[in-house]
């Protein structure tokens, strides 16, 4: 998978409750491939309340950004968890994925810098 940096990205977690969770949380992590966290959020974190599941109950959970990151290799990591932290699952690096871009820029924050010059 390649996304483009400044792409609109849009990542889709599917769950299936083996048992019955009173407040689960979803969350996933961007990292490099030498294991960095570049960005990470959850469910709680974006206020979105998944309410109790019920043992059988399936969600899909998407988070949507821009992907403002340097051309390089990442992972995807996925989790389901407690509020207090206390995992359901948890899927390291889940997705390896490629950022692409038509200039090199260096590091994992494509800040779009714009470089002027006046002599003085």
């Amino acid at each position: 998978m390649v996304w483009r940096s400044g792409e609109l990205a849009l990542v889709k977690v599917g769950i299936r409750f083996r048992a019955a969770v009173a407040d689960p949380v979803v969350g996933m992590m961007i990292r490099t491939r030498i294991g960095l966290n570049v960005y990470g959020t959850n469910t709680e974190l974006e206020k979105l309340n998944l309410g109790p599941c019920a043992a059988g109950d399936t969600l899909e959970v998407s988070f949507s950004f821009r992907c403002e990151l340097c051309p390089q290799e990442y992972t995807l990591t996925v989790a389901s968890h407690d509020p207090d932290g206390v995992w359901h699952d948890w899927l390291e690096d889940a997705l390896a994925f490629s950022v692409s871009d038509t200039r090199y820029t260096a590091g994992v924050a494509n800040l779009r810098a714009n470089a002027t010059m006046r002599r003085a």
